[in-house]
């Protein structure tokens, strides 16, 4: 079997190491001139010793100090609540009957309760168009043009299974008729990586969906066996025995 027959991935779960990149990043950014800053005010601590100065340069170096580990704390904290967003809300699932992108999009307070917000498009196989991306500009970045049901509401909402044709149905039930809004193409930025694997997943299941035999209709003789009527016998072997009189008279 070769490489382009094999099976492909079908599900992928959100690449979060951005996140990690872009925290060092910034920590870099902001951190190392405030390292800089102290280390200025300490060495004119050290060579003009004057204590109304030293007194302000203190105040510098404290106040430095605690913005750098606010700032640091913040930045971390806000930096792993996303991963985890990201990882469990985020990803891309790909069914018998077409492909479900799922994005994390926010959250905030109700009621005492925190309220989980997702956007999630569906595009059925038979309405799909074309999957494209710019392997050299934008690597990470990936299109796919159809006839798309875009759907934005709380976490809760947005649950989903599959019957037994490959059809998804979602676990709330008005969602099956409709609350969705039809756009035409979409664009996944850098929330998988590279997003050549995908690419060539759906391109995959793409064909797999349109080589798919039809299903034959349901009859139910395949499945319980007709009943044949039960011959009747009697007690006298003799006239069971074939009869050979030729007389019609």
């Amino acid at each position: 079997m070769g490489d382009a027959q094999k099976p492909k991935r079908a599900f992928f779960h959100a690449d979060t190491t951005g996140y990690s990149i872009a925290l060092r990043h910034t920590l870099t950014i902001v951190v190392i001139p405030l390292i800089a800053v102290c280390i200025f005010c300490t060495v004119n601590i050290v060579l003009h010793y004057d204590l109304g100065f030293t007194r302000l340069l203190i105040y510098v170096i404290a106040g430095c100090v605690f913005f750098g580990m606010a700032f640091t704390f913040s930045a971390v904290y806000i930096t792993e609540k996303r991963k985890r967003r990201h990882a469990r809300f985020t990803f891309f699932d790909i069914l018998p009957q077409g492909m479900i992108f799922s994005e994390y999009a926010g959250e905030f307070i109700r009621y005492g309760d925190r309220i989980i917000l997702r956007r999630l498009y569906y595009i059925p196989f038979s309405d799909f168009e074309s999957v494209s991306r710019d392997p050299k500009k934008t690597p990470r970045e990936l299109t796919i043009k159809g006839a798309v049901r875009a759907y934005f509401f709380e976490d809760t909402r947005l649950g989903y299974h599959v019957d037994e044709n490959g059809n998804v149905i979602f676990d709330s039930v008005v969602l099956n008729m409709g609350m969705f809004e039809p756009i035409s193409e979409f664009t996944i930025k850098k929330r998988f990586g590279n997003t050549k694997a995908l690419e060539a997943s759906i391109l995959f299941y793409k064909e797999k969906f349109d080589n798919m035999p039809e299903k034959k209709p349901f009859d139910i003789s395949d499945f319980v066996p007709v009943r044949r009527k039960r011959r009747l016998h009697t007690s006298n072997p003799a006239l069971e025995a074939p009869s050979f009189n030729r007389n019609w008279k």
